[in-house]
């Protein structure tokens, strides 16, 4: 397992735990255990990842509070 920060871009994962204090926003979002997410691009301290057929851009801090797993 490996957060968001650390997992190599162009991948597919799966959400394992989802930790901190933006949890709450990312379940607003569908990222939640279980959820299928792929990593478009990490760059300077952001990650841009889609989730369905949406997109979302986080910073580190948040990225590091979703582990996930390779896929």
């Amino acid at each position: 397992m490996t957060s968001l920060a650390d997992a190599d871009a162009t991948s597919e994962y799966i959400v394992e735990r989802v930790r901190g204090s933006a949890q709450r926003e990312l379940n607003t979002l569908g990222i939640v255990p279980g959820t299928s997410v792929r990593l478009l691009r990490r760059s300077r301290g952001h990650v841009l990842v889609a989730v369905g057929d949406s997109r979302y851009a986080f910073g580190e801090e948040v990225a590091r509070s979703v582990l996930v797993r390779r896929r």
